[in-house]
């Protein structure tokens, strides 16, 4: 495991690149009875089947994976599925742990949860609020609009961000792989490839999105894309000020 503050430093050498790449993946299709441990069999295949994708693309002895998750129990334990692919490829995680600022929120914004629920809601017979209120939430779920927990994932991304600038990756890759929720990371898909990926085609369960920051610490340029569902973006900036993605037009 490595040491706080192990990642920052002064290099002996500046590397040619600093990557950091992010796969943030929903939580699979959780179970929310209290004897359960967070997902239906159907949430644990769908968390295996794309974790087992992305750690394929691994290459160990160029890379370091860290972990993150939510304080959730579906995100507890989509993680667990995704530690037990990363030992059984004989990966090493450098570092896991729980992040506060990436926990699923109750959405008191209803609007958000009709575009969010309509489609499933509608197959099913029942209005959108009811169905959201149905799945039930972890008990120690806060309330908070869609906007501030939209907020939530800016800054997480802005730290993100800095750590690609500064950190001290000692030449080597670092990947993180994130478990999150729909409320979490579906803004930032909206984002970056534009609000038709929103609504009805929000993020599944299981389902991840791919972003890659490489930083040149010679011409201080950052290049950024991401990937989600087959769809890649390479024009991306991320405004410092604006602590979000903006997608540059092509010249």
């Amino acid at each position: 495991m490595e040491k706080e503050g192990e990642f920052f430093g002064n290099f002996e050498k500046e590397p040619e690149h600093n990557e950091v790449e992010v796969d943030f993946l929903r939580h699979g299709e959780p179970n929310y009875s209290s004897e359960s441990n967070g997902l239906t069999p159907e949430g644990e295949v769908q968390i295996r089947d794309n974790a087992e994708k992305i750690i394929e693309k691994i290459d160990p002895s160029k890379e370091k994976v860290v972990l993150w998750s939510s304080l959730a129990k579906r995100a507890q334990a989509s993680e667990g599925i995704i530690k037990e692919v990363l030992v059984k490829k004989g990966i090493e995680i450098d570092r896991d742990s729980k992040i506060s600022s990436i926990r699923n929120f109750r959405v008191k914004d209803w609007d958000f949860v009709r575009n969010l629920f309509g489609n499933e809601a509608k197959e099913k017979g029942i209005s959108p609020e009811i169905l959201y209120t149905q799945q039930g939430r972890d008990k120690d779920d806060k309330l908070e609009v869609q906007e501030d927990v939209k907020k939530r994932a800016d800054r997480t991304f802005n730290f993100i961000r800095y750590f690609a600038e500064n950190a001290n990756l000692e030449g080597k890759k670092l990947h993180i792989i994130g478990v999150s929720h729909s409320e979490f990371v579906g803004p930032i898909i909206e984002d970056i490839f534009g609000p038709d990926m929103g609504g009805e085609n929000y993020i599944k369960y299981g389902e991840g999105l791919n972003i890659k920051f490489d930083y040149n610490p010679q011409t201080k340029e950052m290049a950024i894309s991401a990937e989600f569902r087959g769809q890649k973006v390479d024009n991306i900036v991320f405004d410092k000020e604006k602590r979000k993605f903006i997608v540059k037009k092509h010249e």
